[in-house]
């Protein structure tokens, strides 16, 4: 068969396709996918973002994996090529979560992880036998996993740091998560036990990207800390820059951290999400401590690791206030990066719940209107302010002129590969009102 795997883009305020000229990382999923697909099947890929999807290009069958915010864009994509009659498999985590929605709009839904389902669904599509699901009885062993597709990769059409020859490559080394968070829904797509890949597997992938600067997708790179220290010596030889997801705890174990830095790690991904107490602990996140937040960022510091602090806003005693003191908190402590994302209830997950039963959410299906009007999700009764407006605010504030030469003043080498990214931002913030998403 030939076979078209695409990842789907969103929407921006004017119902206008989001569409850049280079993307910050390419897509793990379908090079996965591409990468489960036997040899017989002739497989294209398309990151609709930097790509245009050819509709009546000839095609026997059209994979799409999607994300909530991307799940509109895809069923469009669905639809269209079902009108050509063209078979339809949807996947990933929106379709994992709301299989019923997404079968209105599909020839077959794929829940959870595709490992040791794809092959079986190409067969049943081949012979024109597709079941309406597809659900693995168990969760996948990650040993010996098919490599991802890179080949198919356009690697143009992604961002390059600066002395770089390869865009940011993601590799995945582990899937699953402990904690359950409240908002996040990893833990119920990837499940809540971490299952590692054999470290030779993920030097061997490595070696076939051919990349010098790669992206760890492990939800915390850190989670298992003797694992960590076998991986990142097996990274040395390879002389990589890599960027990697960790969480607050990890400044408990220094050498840890300099491990990081020794293998490579030149920025690590921090899911700090509030500086207030009373709001970690009602999203589940009480491990995560605000007075121990300067230790783990001095320390990567000491390590020249840049910090990319994640910050979550719109919570139900968040207010302009807040979206300021934690701007301020980032910028007198030297972060060199910060997203800011607003309260988002992602079907599946107990905050969506919550919300839903408390009669919070602005829409049910929120996903199916992007772009279309009002973006608020949550208000709460008593707090008129949104996340939208207080991302808005925390973004304007962390990336002005200001911020960013008292956070990178004086200048080190090691701030050199955060510099286009607050300058991006900057501009980004002009562009915008306070009152707009970003």
């Amino acid at each position: 068969m030939k076979i078209k795997l695409i990842c789907p883009t969103s929407y921006d305020l004017n119902n206008k396709l989001i569409k850049v000229n280079r993307a910050t990382l390419p897509p793990l999923s379908i090079l996965y996918i591409a990468g489960l697909t036997p040899k017989e099947h002739d497989v294209k890929i398309v990151d609709e973002c930097v790509q245009t999807i050819e509709f009546d290009e000839p095609v026997d069958l059209v994979g799409i994996t999607s994300i909530t915010f991307t799940a509109k864009r895809a069923y469009q994509i669905a639809d269209e090529f079902r009108k050509r009659n063209v078979k339809v498999i949807l996947g990933g985590i929106h379709a994992s979560a709301m299989r019923e929605e997404a079968l209105e709009h599909a020839d077959a839904v794929v829940i959870g992880e595709a490992d040791d389902l794809w092959e079986t669904v190409l067969k049943d599509a081949l012979n024109d036998e597709l079941k309406s699901t597809y659900q693995p009885d168990q969760r996948p062993t990650l040993d010996n996993l098919p490599a991802p597709r890179f080949d198919l990769l356009d690697t143009d059409k992604y961002v390059r740091l600066p002395f770089r020859r390869s865009p940011n490559m993601p590799i995945q080394t582990a899937r699953g998560c402990p904690f359950n968070c409240e908002f996040c829904s990893v833990s119920k797509f990837w499940g809540s036990k971490i299952r590692f890949r054999p470290v030779k597997d993920i030097v061997s992938e490595i070696a076939l990207s051919k990349a010098d600067t790669l992206f760890f997708t492990d939800d915390n790179f850190v989670a298992k800390p003797q694992r960590t220290l076998e991986l990142c010596e097996a990274l040395i030889p390879l002389n990589i820059k890599y960027i990697c997801q960790i969480d607050s705890l990890a400044f408990k174990n220094p050498e840890i951290i300099r491990a990081l830095r020794k293998s490579g790690c030149f920025m690590a991904f921090v899911g700090f999400e509030s500086i207030n107490r009373d709001t970690l602990a009602d999203i589940s996140k009480s491990f995560n401590k605000p007075d121990n937040y300067p230790k783990l960022i001095g320390m990567l510091h000491t390590n020249k690791i840049n910090v990319y602090a994640s910050i979550i806003l719109g919570f139900e005693k968040d207010n302009p206030q807040t979206a300021e003191e934690t701007s301020k908190f980032l910028i007198d402590h030297k972060v060199g990066l910060a997203s800011f994302f607003r309260v988002t209830p992602l079907p599946g997950t107990r905050l969506y719940d919550q919300l839903d039963k408390q009669g919070f959410l602005v829409d049910k299906k929120w996903w199916l209107k992007r772009g279309e009007g009002t973006e608020a999700l949550v208000k709460y009764p008593g707090n008129p302010y949104t996340g939208e407006q207080l991302t808005s605010i925390a973004m304007k504030h962390f990336y002005s002129c200001k911020s960013i030469f008292k956070r990178l003043f004086p200048f080190k080498a090691f701030y050199l590969d955060v510099l286009p990214f607050n300058y991006s931002a900057y501009k980004k913030v002009k562009a915008f009102s306070k009152t707009t998403i970003l």
